[in-house]
């Protein structure tokens, strides 16, 4: 999880802590990802993201999907200052199966993001703006990895109304949304779906539990 070539000096410890009945009935992941991180000349650099991830029904069009109910309730205590975000991370291509090629494309939503974390793209402004997903407003930024040749676009809530430890929602609405900013469409393939944190610094302790699944039409 920590990347040496970053020259980043920190640690981190992620556990899967079984699943769990949520209130909804529903399985849950429960899982824990500790972060230890000194901030120094890297701090505005990601460094890692400790997730869980969609095994299911992945590589199947989003036209051919039905739903992708998704629960995801987080507790954070941190010892020090911190810097991060907690995101929905998704993979689409027009190819089924790919997320590494450059014809690949990144998808992110940030539920949480505070310590002055931007996206990819937040220098250029935002693209667009998409109201009442989930109930708020989100701006849309893009930009392109240079480390991995993806261009990620990532939709940030506004900050003002940023959510605090619980998310419910279909995230087939927040990609029919990209689907009618023109960023793919509706055949494209859903090859990754992740949820979770990246860290930039900070002594922090996550406690989660995620719902996350894909029901095909």
């Amino acid at each position: 999880m920590i990347n040496d070539k970053k020259r980043i000096s920190g640690s981190c410890c992620t556990a899967f802590n079984g699943v769990v009945k949520g209130v909804d009935g529903e399985d849950k992941c429960s899982w824990s990802s500790t972060w230890d991180i000194a901030k120094d000349s890297n701090s505005d650099l990601v460094k890692g993201y400790s997730f869980v991830g969609l095994t299911q029904n992945l590589e199947n069009r989003i036209s051919d999907i039905a739903s992708i109910p998704a629960t995801y309730r987080w507790k954070r205590d941190n010892l020090t200052e911190y810097k991060g975000n907690v995101v929905f991370d998704f993979m689409t291509s027009d190819t089924r199966g790919d997320s590494t090629s450059s014809s690949a494309q990144e998808l992110m939503l940030w539920l949480r993001y505070e310590g002055g974390q931007i996206p990819i793209g937040y220098n250029d402004g935002p693209v667009a703006t998409i109201n009442n997903l989930y109930g708020r407003t989100w701006k849309l930024y893009q930009g392109l990895n240079t480390d991995t040749g993806i261009t990620v676009s990532s939709l940030l809530v506004d900050p003002d109304n940023q959510y605090h430890g619980w998310f419910k929602g279909d995230i087939k609405d927040w990609l029919l949304a990209m689907v009618d900013q023109g960023l793919f469409t509706a055949s494209t393939y859903v090859n990754v779906g992740n949820a979770g944190m990246e860290p930039f610094y900070g002594k922090v302790t996550f406690e989660n539990k995620v719902g996350l699944h894909i029901n095909l039409a």
